[in-house]
């Protein structure tokens, strides 16, 4: 029963895989628009955002909350990540994707626990903010199975850790 409900979820997670995948010769615009959602929930921007916000005294509180969060689900992530040791998307292996995987497992994406991480700390704290960070951050989830380098439910993961983290944090 178990191998099978687990056999299922991942033929499920291969279907819409396949059909939320770009296709490498989408127009330029798109490619760019993509790789750019991508880069927001690397580790250059949302440490970058952390850092910044500890230097605007409005947003310090925020800022500090933000950057534990962000290495939790880091630190969550990475540890998931090299225990399950799941094989990125075939089309990663091969080469055939619009971007570079920056390593061989695939789930739970930590560029989607990354970014929600940030748009969930900062907008716990600043609601108005939360209507920006939160869909940027679930279009950077998109953007890694639309790049090809990540399952739709490596994204979910990853995200789920970012809120739970962020949600025990806030009420810490």
């Amino acid at each position: 029963m178990n191998g099978s409900l687990i056999t299922r979820l991942l033929r499920r997670d291969l279907f819409w895989y396949y059909r939320l995948r770009l296709s490498p010769d989408i127009p330029q615009f798109w490619r760019q628009f993509w790789l750019t959602m991508t880069h927001l929930g690397g580790a250059r921007v949302t440490v970058a955002v952390c850092i910044g916000g500890l230097f605007i005294p409005r947003t310090r509180f925020a800022a500090a909350h933000t950057s534990v969060a962000l290495l939790v689900a880091f630190l969550i992530s990475q540890i998931i990540k090299r225990s399950v040791s799941r094989a990125r998307p075939e089309d990663s292996a091969r080469g055939t994707t619009m971007i570079d995987a920056p390593d061989r497992f695939s789930f739970p994406s930590g560029h989607s626990a990354a970014a929600m991480a940030v748009a969930a700390m900062y907008a716990l704290t600043f609601p108005s903010l939360g209507i920006w960070l939160l869909p940027i951050a679930v279009l950077v989830g998109y953007s890694r199975v639309a790049l090809g380098v990540h399952y739709p439910l490596d994204v979910v993961a990853g995200q789920a850790i970012a809120l739970l983290t962020a949600g025990l944090l806030r009420l810490w």
